[in-house]
């Protein structure tokens, strides 16, 4: 009887520990139904854990749509500017010095050189010389001309100065029974850069006198069509007479020091051609050959097509300050080798009631040669325009609250672009929500060109004061940024998503 008792007892035990082991499970069963559904109402009032994909981002630098190739026929052609201004650039006492070297000025030693150039180019193009004052004369064929204008000062007799006749020229075929009739691959105009007409030209738009907006049209004119183009700037010594326009053509005497190159003369290669990508290899032999004849400082290029950046930025975080790190998280995500940085940027809902919150990125643009011909880092990096734009992948809700996110200043510093921005959120019922941005930084085309444009660049020349800069160049240059090719070329660009803390 006592052993069915102990069996009774211990059966009893083992149904109270299973029953107590259920009633656990289903506790513990309970509790993590409500720490899910407690998480699920977090996460979706927070919008989720993790940004949205990067699906709608792009991935890699933004390409410029290639150009369709023009016929060009394998010539190179100078336009020398013949008129009398331009006899001060070579010395008056034939090969014998007048500045600081003995082999003559930058003016001369550059036509010398534009003849050794032509050999370095493949396939190697035929040189044909045109002179440009009140007209443009008829091409001579041989680049012993250039030999002569270098050293000649009897050769710049010309009384006007037709530089939109001679723009407008770039376009005719040299070898009429070409099929179909195609312009020479390369032109380039050496001149002092002052149009100049005793009056006024309709066939080339252009008023009587110095008239810097018909140079312009000409050259943009070009560009629309699909040609490229650079204006590469050249401070020379100069001995002679400057005609002022503003004063009935009056000689203003004038004679550049020896050892001060900022006393120099500017002139300047107008280099165009059909072919954008033969042009650019030109420049660069161009510049590696002048750089040593112009030295540093005197050298600039005003590159109207080319490329200005040949990878995507450098983007760097600075440290934000403690306060700052608790209400803001702001971090870089990886991406593979040449794709465009992306920012995850996380702030805070307190935000609603601190403040929004400030952080700094640093953008380092990939220059290239081309536009580090055209100034220092630091006046490049000014002459961008940045625009922030929203690129939500999905369309914004109205029962949602987003965050706000703005680009609130600009500066630069040692070649490194210092963007602050501001970010939070407002204070407003319903769920929160992300956002996408694209940071795009562009040339900016309603500038006059890069900042050597305009300081070499004078609206007066009846004194000598002023006869170290060229009369209405930054007319004759400005904004033809704003064309075809440059548009919608970005520099720089960067991705942000932006959510809850």
């Amino acid at each position: 009887m006592r052993i069915v008792s102990d069996w009774f007892w211990r059966l009893s035990s083992v149904i109270r520990v299973r029953e107590i082991q259920t009633t656990i499970i289903m506790i513990i069963k309970s509790a993590c139904s409500i720490i899910i559904f407690s998480l699920t109402v977090v996460l979706a009032s927070c919008g989720g854990e993790r940004p949205p994909r990067w699906e709608e981002a792009a991935t890699a630098k933004y390409e410029r749509p290639s150009q369709p190739p023009i016929p060009a026929t394998d010539h190179l052609v100078v336009y020398l500017d013949t008129s009398a201004s331009m006899a001060g650039y070579v010395s008056p006492n034939g090969k014998v010095a007048f500045g600081a070297s003995p082999d003559g000025s930058v003016f001369s030693k550059t036509l010398v050189e534009l003849r050794d150039v032509v050999t370095t180019l493949n396939p190697e193009p035929k040189v044909a010389i045109r002179r440009v004052d009140s007209g443009v004369s008829a091409p001579s064929f041989g680049d012993l001309g250039l030999s002569q204008a270098s050293s000649n000062r009897g050769l710049y007799n010309g009384k006007e100065t037709n530089l939109a006749g001679a723009i407008k020229a770039f376009s005719d075929p040299l070898e009429r029974d070409s099929d179909p009739p195609a312009p020479p691959r390369f032109h380039i105009l050496v001149t002092d850069g002052v149009q100049s007409s005793s009056q006024s030209n309709t066939e080339n738009s252009c008023a009587q006198g110095s008239d810097a907006f018909c140079v312009k049209k000409r050259l943009k004119e070009l560009m629309d069509s699909g040609w490229g183009g650079t204006v590469l700037g050249l401070r020379s010594e100069f001995q002679g007479s400057v005609y002022s326009e503003l004063n009935g053509g009056k000689p203003v005497p004038y004679s550049s020091s020896k050892k001060d190159p900022n006393t120099y003369r500017p002139f300047f290669l107008y280099v165009f051609s059909p072919d954008r990508a033969g042009l650019d290899k030109l420049i660069d032999t161009l510049k590696q050959k002048l750089l040593p004849v112009a030295g540093e400082g005197n050298l600039r290029e005003y590159a109207l097509t080319s490329d200005y950046s040949d990878s995507v930025p450098v983007i760097e975080i600075p440290p934000t300050e403690k306060q700052t790190r608790s209400l803001l998280d702001v971090r870089q995500e990886k991406v593979k080798d040449g794709d465009i940085p992306r920012l995850i940027v996380k702030s805070s809902l307190s935000t609603a009631d601190s403040g929004k919150q400030q952080f700094v990125l640093h953008v380092k643009p990939a220059w290239t040669s081309h536009a580090k011909a055209g100034g220092s880092l630091d006046e490049l990096g000014k002459i961008i325009k940045w625009e922030l734009i929203n690129v939500s992948p999905e369309k914004e809700k109205e029962n949602k609250r987003y965050p706000v996110f703005n680009l609130v200043k600009e500066e630069v510093n040692n070649g490194i672009i210092g963007l602050t921005f501001e970010t939070g959120w407002i204070k407003a019922p319903g769920e929160t929500g992300w956002r996408r941005y694209r940071l795009i930084g562009k040339l900016d085309v309603e500038k006059t060109g890069p900042p050597w444009v305009s300081a070499w660049s004078t609206k007066t020349d009846i004194s000598a004061e002023t006869a170290n800069k060229t009369l209405n160049l930054e007319t004759s240059l400005a904004n033809l940024w704003n064309n075809a090719a440059m548009q919608n070329y970005p520099v720089a660009e960067v991705w942000f998503s932006l959510g809850p803390k």
